[in-house]
């Protein structure tokens, strides 16, 4: 691999680096948004931007695409994540060609991850997969791993609409420790059928049937026709 003259493979490791600090130092704008290196313009056309209010970021994500979306309320999800941000890093491969990767993401372990989210991966050319290979090489040099991820790994659209009512519903409210592992033992003691049974149980014992959707979202709570699902993990 031949890195321009002017900046040696140590130079775009540094850069990388200061990159990553600076962009979970980022803070929001005045409009609610915190925007990567990359301005994503909400409203382009032929393109189904938006942004994801994220509680985990203390602010709007802005996404370029639904399977951005997807991955976005994915890692919101995950247990696993402290922090994310999209379009983040500049990253210079090659010939001076750049790479704006979709996604830094920061663990609760203190690891990074940089993921890129494709349609398909067996459809990528040869070209983009020897691009990312290389880009993979450059970030696994200073520790941080690399994710191609496409739609086999992400929620349906069907799902999306679902997670987006629980997730907006579940986050009107702050819920303490307390009420969480309290509906959770409360929920344990019967099977639920569908979640208005599971509203109308919280309601009962003096809950706000909107932690059921938080506990939704969160997987905390998983419903089958045949039983009720808790998951402890969490």
């Amino acid at each position: 691999m031949s890195y321009k003259t002017v900046f040696s493979k140590t130079d775009i490791q540094t850069s990388i680096l200061e990159q990553v600090r600076i962009a979970f130092e980022s803070t929001v704008n005045v409009a609610a948004t915190i925007h990567g290196q990359r301005k994503i313009y909400q409203g382009s056309f032929g393109r189904r931007t938006s942004l994801f209010p994220s509680e985990k970021c203390c602010g709007a994500i802005p996404l370029e695409s639904r399977l951005e979306l997807a991955h976005a309320i994915s890692l919101e999800q995950d247990p696993n994540i402290l922090n994310y941000r999209s379009q983040a890093l500049k990253i210079l491969l090659a010939n001076e060609q750049y790479c704006f990767p979709d996604f830094l993401v920061q663990t609760k372990e203190g690891a990074y991850e940089v993921h890129e989210v494709k349609p398909s991966i067996a459809s990528l050319s040869t070209d983009d997969l020897n691009r990312y290979a290389i880009l993979s090489d450059l970030l696994h040099s200073i520790d941080i791993t690399f994710k191609l991820i496409d739609h086999t790994d992400l929620p349906s659209e069907t799902q999306i609409s679902q997670l987006l009512y629980w997730y907006q519903r579940g986050h009107r409210f702050n819920w303490n420790i307390f009420e969480i592992n309290y509906a959770i033992d409360q929920l344990k003691i019967k099977e639920f059928d569908n979640s208005n049974q599971v509203y109308r149980t919280l309601e009962l014992i003096g809950l706000k049937p909107e932690l059921a959707d938080y506990l939704f979202f969160h997987q905390r709570i998983k419903i089958s026709p045949v039983k009720q699902e808790i998951n402890e993990a969490y």
